[in-house]
Parts: structure tokens; sequence; C-alpha cells
């Protein structure tokens, strides 16, 4: 499991989210994922971001929906 993350603490973090029939398995996938995730963002420098940075999503309505 994360070494910070207890079994506990990851099976309130799935079920938070709706997974509560997860297996042991599964998660320690979620430990993995959020080992992996956890070490992603600490290596992003995010001292120089500004708001505009941020992306933007955008989307549209097919024409096909627009008659």
């Amino acid at each position: 499991m994360a070494d910070d993350l207890t079994h506990e603490q990851l099976q309130t973090m799935a079920a938070a989210i709706g997974l509560t029939d997860l297996t042991d398995e599964h998660l320690e996938q979620l430990s993995r994922a959020t080992r992996a995730a956890r070490g992603r963002r600490a290596s992003l420098r995010t001292e120089t971001l500004v708001p505009s940075d941020e992306p933007g999503h955008v989307f549209r309505l097919g024409s096909e929906v627009l008659r």
C-alpha cells in the first residue's frame, strides 16, 4: 500500500467515489496509482503558473443538435 496511506484510508478514498466492493488487489492498484500521481504532482513546477496557464476545456454542440 502507499507508504502514507493505510488500508482503511484507501477503502475510505475508494468509497468516497462509489467504489465499495474493491478487493485487496484493487486497493493495491489504487495505492500504486495514488503514489504515482503524488510523485508526478510533486515534480511539477508551479511557482511560475498564473491563472491563464489553466487549460481551457471547450465544448460545442454539433450542428445536428442546433437544428
